[in-house]
């Protein structure tokens, strides 16, 4: 079963991912913030990290930074879950190594398709 790390300061999006991502048999595992997400990866590597950009310790942007430079999490796939629709903050994500930026809200078949076609597509890149 695929695993996904879930980083998001809003309960409802957590949850929502959460019930989203289960109908499709995905083990999910949430987190309110940055810090306890890094905490997290130092334990855990999921096959993909879903991550706000406002986060409300350190910003999605640094924990990117974080999984991008650590050695066991560099294949992760990361799709940024975010509300910032600026071309610098989808540029920025692209920049970073982020391998998907869908904008809230979404729409929940929109969340499966993307998350399944990233992790099949970053499954083929290691083989």
């Amino acid at each position: 079963m695929k695993q996904v790390l879930v980083v998001d300061d809003s309960h409802v999006i957590r949850r929502l991912v959460e019930v989203v991502l289960e109908q499709i048999q995905i083990e999910v595992m949430t987190v309110a913030n940055g810090s306890t997400a890094c905490e997290a990866l130092e334990q855990y590597v999921p096959d993909m990290l879903i991550l706000d950009v406002g986060l409300p310790d350190i910003s999605g942007w640094d924990v990117l930074d974080f999984v991008r430079s650590h050695p066991n999490l560099q294949e992760t796939a990361v799709i940024m879950l975010t509300g910032r629709a600026d071309a610098q903050d989808i540029e920025m994500a692209a920049d970073k190594g982020a391998d998907e930026y869908l904008l809230k809200p979404f729409r929940p078949d929109e969340l499966r398709r993307l998350v399944v076609d990233t992790i099949h597509e970053s499954a083929r890149m290691r083989a």
